[in-house]
């Protein structure tokens, strides 16, 4: 293997715990590992709490080295309460921020072998373009983690018609330059073919699981009391952002019928979001008992909290369909979990879940479907539930290590080139 010189650039990584950031750190340390120089251009850690993590400025360029990464973090506008116009600020804002640094690689004669950028943010896609453009051989991966622009427009986030089409005109241009379009799920795949661009192959990148860290092991019942958890009801257990396109009000719509049908269940909601707070406020408005806030978690504790749960909720709203795959499933997978599944019939959500039996599926914001599929799987006996966890943990071993996932997709850009 021939080691080469990769730059990321992204607004999300470490020590961000969920969501994109997760793997971009994951992505860069384990090619760091195997001998590749890695260096990343981001942002001070702020998701999904929508504020810098302690310890950290938003207020000027820093280098860091993290496990083996070289780092320059920029400063970029992070919105207390993000809305579509905000969020676009946010990325125009982290997008001038970097354009210096980008522009420093390319005058101190810095070249890169792959540089990758993920979306969100769609328009560090123009940083991959200017680099290419001064190196040629340069591979540029464009990796949409989330179609933003179409998440965007689905959800009612960007109303105005000349901004729709302003972006989409942006991101149809960085498609049709990038060396490499990648993206995490098949249906996400078909989306981006089905756009009106010249491209003719998207690689299959999906997320993965770090099964160093996330692993099947008997839960610490002291670690999970010390959180507020009561240990005599079964905990069904929602974990990441908390945001609009979620759909967590599902959960605060089902509970006070959940608690007179199952008083042993208990829903614990792990996450930050801009939607946190309302939904705690709901809570209280409305005396709901039977569910608890708690911040999102190490990862030590967040595993035993993963082998804990009784079973897991994946919500996502009916309108996001295909444009995401939620991360969170993967960690699930991986412990074996029990889940309920929010998803569309045709989405590749559905299908993987349908095909390997690994989950309940349900219609997303259907509140009498979601309420039975509670009470339902509160009342699994053994073999129910133990069946759907093999297959699970199976699912994991056979697709998701991280190591295989990751040395595809670098395999894959080799032949590419």
């Amino acid at each position: 293997m021939i080691n080469k010189k990769i730059l990321l650039i992204s607004y999300n990584y470490a020590p961000e715990l969920t969501g994109i950031g997760k793997y971009n750190a994951e992505m860069c340390e384990y090619l760091a590992s195997i001998g590749h120089h890695v260096k990343a251009i981001t942002a001070y850690p702020y998701y999904p709490n929508w504020q810098v993590f302690d310890g950290y400025k938003n207020n000027c360029y820093q280098k860091e080295v993290l496990n083996g990464v070289k780092l320059v973090r920029c400063p970029l506008y992070i919105p207390s309460k993000p809305t579509g116009p905000k969020r676009i600020l946010q990325d125009f804002s982290f997008y001038i921020s970097t354009l210096f640094v980008v522009m420093w690689q390319i005058i101190t004669f810095k070249q890169y072998d792959i540089v990758i950028t993920p979306s969100p943010s769609f328009m560090c896609g123009f940083h991959g373009l200017l680099l290419k453009l001064f190196r040629p051989s340069t591979q540029f991966v464009y990796h949409i983690q989330d179609l933003q622009i179409d998440a965007a427009i689905d959800l009612n986030i960007i109303k105005q018609a000349w901004l729709q089409k302003l972006l989409i005109g942006i991101e149809r241009f960085i498609l049709n330059h990038a060396s490499i379009v990648a993206t995490i799920s098949t249906g996400m795949q078909q989306k981006i073919l089905a756009k009106q661009t010249n491209i003719t192959n998207v690689l299959l990148f999906p997320n993965w699981v770090d099964n160093a860290r996330i692993f099947i092991t008997q839960p610490s019942t002291a670690a999970i009391a010390a959180l507020g958890i009561p240990l005599n009801k079964k905990v069904f257990f929602y974990s990441g952002a908390i945001g609009e396109k979620q759909g967590l009000e599902i959960i605060l719509a089902v509970a006070p019928t959940i608690a007179q049908k199952c008083v042993d269940v208990v829903f614990v909601i792990s996450g930050s979001g801009p939607y946190k707070e309302k939904l705690k406020q709901e809570v209280l408005d409305k005396y709901i008992t039977n569910v608890l806030f708690i911040d999102l978690q190490p990862i030590p504790i967040f595993n035993q909290l993963l082998n804990y749960a009784y079973c897991h909720l994946v919500i996502q709203k009916e309108s996001t369909g295909d444009l995401l795959l939620p991360s969170k499933l993967t960690n699930i997978l991986a412990v074996g979990g029990l889940s309920i599944v929010t998803a569309v019939k045709g989405t590749t959500l559905y299908d993987v879940i349908n095909t390997y039996q690994m989950g309940i599926l349900i219609t997303p914001e259907t509140v009498l479907a979601f309420e039975q599929a509670i009470v339902n799987t509160a009342n699994f006996n053994n073999l129910q539930k133990s069946k759907i966890s093999e297959n699970a943990s199976q699912y994991a071993k056979n697709y998701l290590n991280k190591a295989n996932v990751l040395n595809s997709f670098i395999n894959q850009i080799y032949q590419t080139n």
